[in-house]
């Protein structure tokens, strides 16, 4: 069996017979990974408390050829963000992106960029003083890497410029926005006040890690994640589930 070693994040997993675990992995050089930990559950296992939901760290694994489980040797902490599982509010938003993630990627596909994405915002909605802000940003970022960027600037029906001092709608089964005379044509639009156009706008020029200065409304923030759990419905075919135990908060 093939040896290979990666930074990872524990993205998930459910318990296998007596003592092991089955582990989810994001990986930095091989995307999503499934693995068993043998003896996890053990009162002395050589894994401790390593295996946790949004851990980062160095994984050693044995690749089961042609095999979509494989077997984990050894993961090695390097960032346990204890602070997330411990603040529900932070542990339910970082499981928000998690779970985004989760969904938009196949098994066994590289995507460093998307790794990237997730160790920063898993770090910054630890660390933030407005984690629900972040959350957005990570959203809209994740759609972006994901190819669904939502057109923000130019009326998708008829290509005209739309103002960012005026009311709009955006629709996700066009990909963006459409102008008053076009809503017609799409029937999914969602109304979007310019405070919520021009947070997009800036929002998806800027880097995750400025996520934090930005002061944003609360009702603002609220038409946001709307906005863009529409967005995710339909690039992903469902609903996120921690996404609506957020909103119910």
């Amino acid at each position: 069996m093939p040896l290979h070693s990666t930074e990872a994040i524990v993205i998930g997993g459910h318990d296998l017979a007596e003592a092991d675990r089955i582990v989810v992995f994001y990986t930095q050089t091989s995307g999503k990974v499934r693995a068993v930990a043998e003896g996890a559950r053990r009162i002395r296992t050589r894994f401790g408390g390593s295996l946790q939901l949004f851990t980062r760290g160095g994984l050693v694994y044995f690749e089961r050829p042609n095999k979509t489980l494989h077997k984990v040797n050894e993961f090695g902490v390097t960032r346990s963000h204890h602070g997330l599982r411990e603040d529900l509010d932070r542990m339910v938003q970082a499981s928000t992106a998690v779970e985004a993630v989760t969904l938009g990627v196949e098994e066994g596909e590289a995507f460093p960029e998307l790794y990237r994405l997730l160790a920063d915002g898993l770090e910054l909605l630890e660390e933030a003083s407005h984690p629900g802000v972040v959350l957005q940003g990570f959203l809209l970022h994740l759609l972006r890497l994901l190819g669904y960027l939502p057109e923000l600037h130019v009326c998708v029906r008829c290509r005209k410029r739309v103002s960012p001092h005026q009311d709009t709608s955006l629709s996700p089964a066009a990909g963006g926005i459409i102008c008053e005379p076009c809503r017609q044509s799409a029937p999914d639009f969602i109304p979007a006040s310019p405070a919520v156009l021009g947070f997009l706008r800036g929002t998806s020029t800027s880097t995750l890690r400025v996520m934090d200065r930005i002061s944003i409304l609360p009702q603002v923030l609220q038409e946001v994640s709307g906005l863009l759990q529409a967005f995710l419905r339909y690039v992903l075919g469902r609903p996120l589930r921690s996404a609506d135990f957020l909103a119910r908060l």
